[in-house]
C-alpha cells in the first residue's frame, strides 16, 4: 500500500527535481546578464566620449574641423601670416587656444589660382592653387569653447577644395564664400 499510495503523490510532482527553482535563476542569469550588457555599454559609451576621437556628423552644410596635433605646430605655424604666428603658435604650445587645421587641394582650379581665409579677425596670407594637397592652419573663426564658428575663403580658386569633414569644393569664387563650421571643443594637450 505504500507504494501505491506514494505513486499517485509522484505523479503530481515534477519529474525533474527543483523544476520551480530552476526557472528563477535562468531568468535571474539574464536579468544579471542584461543589466552587465548595458552597463558595459554605458562604460564603452562614455569611454569614447572622452577620448580625442572625432566623431563627427559629416553635415555638408555645416563640415567639422580639427586642431593641429602638438607634434605638427612647427610645420603649421609656417603657414601662418608672420605677424600673427608667434603668438598663434605659442598659444597652441601651451594648450590654451589650438590651431584648425585643414587642407586645400586642387580639384578643378587652374594652378596658380590663388585663395585666402578669414577667420574671426584673422586673415591668412594667400595661397597658391598647386597640383601637390597643401595642409594649412589658422586660427578658429570664433572662441574655441564656442564650438562653432564661420570662414570666409576669398580669392579666385573657383573650384579648389577645402579639407574639412566633408569637403568643401570653393564655388561661390572669385568672391568670397561663408563655410559655417563646427569642432569638438576639447583640450589638445
Amino acid at each position: 500500500m505504500s507504494e501505491q499510495a506514494q505513486t499517485p503523490a509522484a505523479k503530481s510532482r515534477p519529474e525533474t527535481p527543483g523544476f520551480s527553482t530552476s526557472v528563477r535563476p535562468s531568468r535571474r542569469a539574464a536579468l544579471v546578464a542584461a543589466v552587465g550588457g548595458l552597463l558595459t555599454v554605458a562604460a564603452v559609451g562614455l569611454i569614447l566620449k572622452n577620448a580625442d576621437i572625432n566623431f563627427v556628423s559629416g553635415d555638408p552644410a555645416q563640415p567639422a574641423v580639427n586642431f593641429v596635433a602638438q607634434r605638427d605646430l612647427g610645420e603649421a605655424a609656417t603657414t601662418l601670416t608672420p605677424a600673427a604666428a608667434g603668438p598663434l603658435a605659442e598659444d597652441a604650445q601651451r594648450c590654451k587656444i589650438p590651431l584648425a587645421s585643414m587642407t586645400i587641394a586642387k580639384g578643378t582650379a587652374a594652378i596658380g589660382s590663388t585663395l585666402r581665409i578669414r577667420s574671426g579677425n584673422y586673415a591668412s596670407p594667400y595661397f597658391t592653387v598647386t597640383e601637390n594637397m597643401q595642409r594649412i592652419a589658422v586660427p578658429y573663426p570664433a572662441p574655441y569653447g564656442a564650438g562653432a564658428g564661420t570662414f570666409v575663403v576669398e580669392g579666385n580658386a573657383t573650384g579648389a577644395v577645402l579639407g574639412l569633414t566633408p569637403t568643401r569644393v570653393l564655388i561661390e569664387l572669385p568672391g568670397s564664400q561663408s563655410i559655417p563650421v563646427v569642432w569638438r571643443a576639447v583640450n589638445p594637450c
